[in-house]
């Protein structure tokens, strides 16, 4: 008797359990626990929703403001298509190519740590070390405090460019190959612009001396050399129209630089951080036995005469090779990650009126 009690009390408590999973839906799905494996990597609840959440407008805009405001919108047909079953699609996709990385870091032997929750605890910690650093004066490049899809993004994004980049490093490129692309994609390796330019310029700090700008701030008169280049600058800009042999500019202004240097708008020669675009924007402008006016850059003042200019021209294989080379390991990189994302395996560890519901609870305003 008391066995047949335990029984039924037993069968009604499953009843129960399994009411309450059902009734509560998304509620017992915490936001640390996996929804799905991708890749063997495991995407938890709250990094599905985030993800989710970063299409929701681009699925909204397909659609007109009424209906993509009705309260239905994403569980009623639109188009022949639920616009739910679309946005999931959208993040499983990001989500597969993120995991993805993960896998191929792990195979090149790059160590990396980015499942969603190690990257919140990290976040956390970074932020709390900004936020020291800030009270106490200390210089914080970048941003104070990062959100959590900002962190999330700049670590994929750093782990994918080491991938990249050990990828590039292990793909051999033979000249044949180059020389083939080379022909088949002649049109991308035509500049608009082209030009060869004689180049004067007087450094404003030469011979290690102050700049003008440094010497205000001292209430200094700027030093005799800064004078002697300034000064020797513009009458180089003079004899310019003249002359363009390098070696009669050298010995007639000791203070200033002079060299040929040949510019192109897929080559500007503009520096790392930028610096010399000015200077090609100037260059570019001019034609053949012009000399433009003398102008600044940074504290460097800078005159130049253009000696040839071409429009619509090929640049010659040895001139892109390394570009060329760089574009095609690129490419082939990038093909390994998608190669590599359709062999990973997806598997939903929830159900899939589970997975729904816990879209349906990132989309839906609450009312």
């Amino acid at each position: 008797m008391r066995n047949r009690y335990m029984k039924k009390i037993l069968c009604m408590t499953t009843v129960f359990c399994a009411a309450a999973w059902i009734g509560c839906g998304t509620k017992t799905v915490e936001d640390s626990d996996t929804v799905m494996e991708i890749a063997g990597q495991s995407v938890v609840k709250a990094e599905y929703q985030m993800i989710l959440g970063d299409y929701e407008s681009e699925v909204k805009r397909q659609y007109d403001t009424d209906t993509a405001n009705r309260k239905d919108f994403w569980t009623s047909e639109q188009k022949g298509r639920r616009p739910v079953d679309e946005i999931m699609q959208l993040a499983e996709e990001e989500l597969a190519q993120k995991k993805t990385v993960i896998w191929l870091a792990a195979d090149l032997g790059i160590e990396a740590q980015a499942d969603y929750l190690t990257l919140a605890a990290q976040m956390e910690r970074e932020n709390d070390n900004r936020e020291g650093a800030d009270e106490s004066g200390e210089l914080i490049y970048g941003m104070n405090a990062f959100q959590m899809r900002e962190y999330y993004d700049y670590i994929y994004t750093q782990l994918e460019y080491e991938v990249i980049e050990s990828l590039k490093e292990n793909d051999e490129v033979s000249q044949e190959e180059l020389e083939r692309m080379y022909q088949e994609n002649q049109e991308a390796y035509t500049s608009d612009v082209s030009v060869k330019m004689l180049v004067a310029e007087a450094i404003a700090d030469a011979g290690n001396a102050p700049s003008s700008q440094e010497a205000d701030a001292r209430n200094e008169q700027p030093s005799q050399e800064e004078d002697a280049g300034n000064a020797q600058l513009l009458q180089a800009a003079e004899d310019m129209k003249e002359h363009t042999d390098l070696a009669y500019f050298t010995e007639r202004y000791p203070f200033v630089s002079f060299y040929e240097l040949t510019m192109s708008s897929l080559n500007m020669q503009e520096g790392k951080s930028g610096a010399y675009m000015q200077r090609w924007l100037t260059a570019s402008a001019m034609q053949p036995g012009e000399v433009c006016e003398p102008f600044a850059i940074g504290q460097n003042l800078m005159v130049m005469r253009c000696l040839e200019r071409s429009e619509h021209e090929v640049l010659p294989l040895e001139e892109v090779k390394g570009v060329l080379k760089d574009d095609v390991q690129s490419s082939r990189a990038y093909e390994e990650i998608e190669s590599r994302q359709e062999e990973a395996e997806t598997k939903v560890t929830v159900t899939q009126e589970q997975l729904e519901e816990i879209a349906l609870e990132a989309l839906q305003t609450p009312d």
